[in-house]
């Protein structure tokens, strides 16, 4: 079943487009990454699905159409957004922070469960429950920016370059945890990541965006060998 189903999206800001009519497809229970070049338009990509910049097309999230709804409409309806840069709530506590993202349920006890699965997710963050997110390291607030978001329980996780800014042990622990997110609690994912030997080690479909344009996709296995794909992102 297609938990996230986009036709024909283009999107931009002003006069300038960005998204020139791309197709992009994400299974239940699936991890599928996106990647690119600086520019290429996979910020863009994340922002169009969660409402945020105007765009034309089809976006579907199990069935219903996104487009024309407000990005507090779209989250409601299972769109979780971690977007590049953290974007925690610096003055607000790790708790607080975790709190916030699960404000638009109503499952009180279920929220305590969650609460608890995300400490266990990110035990850094059990540590660090009771300081403001603002004085946390680059890594802890990226635990805490998908912790955040998972709290929603949503039915895709939008991950803008999870990785960016973090020590390589950091990021590799991340994405283990991304990892075990997927395989255990099921989350479908759609991760936009520059660093592509992590992301396609845990994803199973790939798109690489280049000039607003998918220029090639398929199994991440499959991408993963191709010479091209090997020599500009794999370091190859």
């Amino acid at each position: 079943m297609k938990v996230l189903q986009i036709d024909n999206l283009t999107a931009g800001y002003g006069r300038i487009r960005v998204l020139h009519g791309i197709s992009i497809s994400v299974e239940e229970g699936t991890v599928g990454v996106l990647l690119g070049a600086n520019g290429a338009g996979k910020t863009t990509t994340l922002r169009a699905i969660s409402g945020l910049v105007k765009s034309e097309g089809s976006v579907l999230l199990d069935g219903k159409e996104l487009q024309g709804m407000a990005p507090d409409g779209i989250a409601r309806l299972g769109v979780a957004h971690a977007a590049e840069g953290r974007g925690t709530f610096t003055d607000l506590t790790v708790e607080e922070n975790l709190r916030v993202g699960a404000f638009r349920r109503k499952d009180k006890a279920e929220i305590a469960t969650d609460m608890e699965q995300m400490y266990a997710l990110f035990p850094r963050l059990r540590e660090r429950k009771t300081q403001k997110a603002g004085s946390l390291s680059g890594g802890e607030q990226q635990m805490l920016a998908v912790g955040r978001a998972l709290m929603l329980r949503p039915r895709v996780l939008l991950l803008d370059e999870p990785s960016l800014g973090l020590a390589p042990v950091i990021m590799n622990d991340l994405f283990d945890t991304l990892a075990r997110v997927n395989r255990e609690m099921g989350t479908t994912m759609l991760i936009v990541e520059q660093n592509a030997n992590l992301a396609l080690q845990i994803a199973d479909y790939a798109y690489v965006l280049e000039s607003g344009v998918i220029s090639l996709q398929g199994p991440a296995q499959e991408i993963a060998s191709h010479d091209g794909i090997r020599a500009a992102y794999l370091g190859d």
